[in-house]
């Protein structure tokens, strides 16, 4: 089981960099700024109807008021010192951002899958781990 979680997360971090970088495209400000001050009900703004979270303590597809409550309980137990965006993507109506996020006494990777939609960015997927190094 765990292989297929590592196995999983190998192939969707293998999409994410195969898209085509668009240099001159952003990943969304807002998305970053709300992830920057550990803002669930921020983030919320942008969820999908449906997200796929993936955190170190729980995973699975959530409803985005569902997702928003356990975002919000990760923003809680790890408190944010810095984030930062260290490699992003654009291709057509889809983007991706990794971002390292800093507590007090560990690092995250968050891994975002973006899609826009009727002019709005919506988060469908959201990828946290642990950063071992």
């Amino acid at each position: 089981m765990q292989r297929f979680t590592q196995l999983k997360g190998i192939l969707i971090v293998t999409l994410l960099f195969t898209m085509l970088v668009n240099s001159s495209a952003q990943f969304p400000d807002d998305i970053v700024k709300a992830t920057r001050n550990a803002d669930a009900d921020e983030l919320a703004e942008y969820f999908n109807s449906k997200i796929e979270l993936v955190l170190p303590q729980k995973s699975g597809v959530f409803s985005d008021v569902q997702a928003k409550l356990v975002l919000d309980e990760f923003f809680k137990n790890n408190p944010v010192v810095s984030f930062s965006i260290i490699h992003q993507g654009v291709r057509e109506n889809s983007s991706f951002a990794i971002g390292k996020y800093q507590t007090a006494s560990m690092t995250y990777r968050f891994y975002f899958l973006t899609k826009n939609t009727d002019a709005k960015t919506h988060i469908h997927q959201l990828r946290i781990e642990e950063q071992n190094d």
